[in-house]
């Protein structure tokens, strides 16, 4: 029988990280690849930067069940699976959010998927608040629309916003049209172990 891959090929030790960190991740439609950034970023926390990270599927999507029977891991039960210093958690719905985020880890990474307004207030207190955009051009005004609707809300500006598998010029089409930084996250064949480009926009972004 064929063996499921292992996660999270590591490229490099960079060391420690001090203080905790939560990332907020949002998406402007469904496939645009949220769970593929948050895929990235617990294998650059977790991996690369050996901080114990917590991947929580914030939304009714199922992703995470599908991962969990691609791949193989450490430790599994019916709600988590792990592999390294990430755990995964399957369906963590607003009653379970704060038990998780009280436990011993350096990285939170929270996947709202396209439910972002339902979980707002988690999103907005966030260190790092991620919407993750399509470039496809049929779904270009859905982020212009998206910002439009968020131009209220305290502290947008800083919000990160990345395009996964999107062209240059595409990215700095939509950055012109948005008036903002928009950054292009790089086609990885394996989103389990991330290349040195992505690695230097994470670095870059979160150092």
């Amino acid at each position: 029988m064929k063996r499921k891959p292992m996660l999270f090929k590591r490229l490099s030790a960079v060391g420690n990280h001090t203080g905790k960190v939560t990332i907020g991740l949002a998406g402007i439609n469904r496939g645009c690849g949220v769970t593929y950034t948050g895929m990235l970023l617990a294998g650059y926390f977790g991996s690369e930067k050996r901080m114990r990270t917590a991947f929580l599927e914030c939304n009714n999507h199922t992703d995470f069940s599908r991962l969990q029977s691609a791949y193989e891991w450490d430790r599994e039960d019916e709600v988590s699976f792990s592999l390294g210093k990430v755990t995964f958690y399957k369906q963590a719905d607003c009653g379970r959010i704060p038990g998780i985020l009280s436990g011993d880890y350096d990285c939170f990474i929270l996947d709202f998927g396209t439910d972002c307004a339902a979980h707002m207030d988690e999103f907005i207190r966030c260190t790092y608040k991620i919407v993750v955009a399509d470039g496809a051009v049929w779904n270009q005004d859905r982020m212009l629309s998206f910002l439009e609707a968020a131009e209220n809300i305290t502290g947008n500006k800083e919000w990160i916003f990345l395009i996964p598998l999107a062209g240059r010029k595409t990215v700095n089409r939509l950055a012109n049209m948005a008036k903002r930084s928009i950054y292009r996250l790089p086609y990885e064949p394996d989103p389990t172990s991330i290349s040195e480009e992505t690695f230097k926009l994470f670095n870059f972004l979160f150092g």
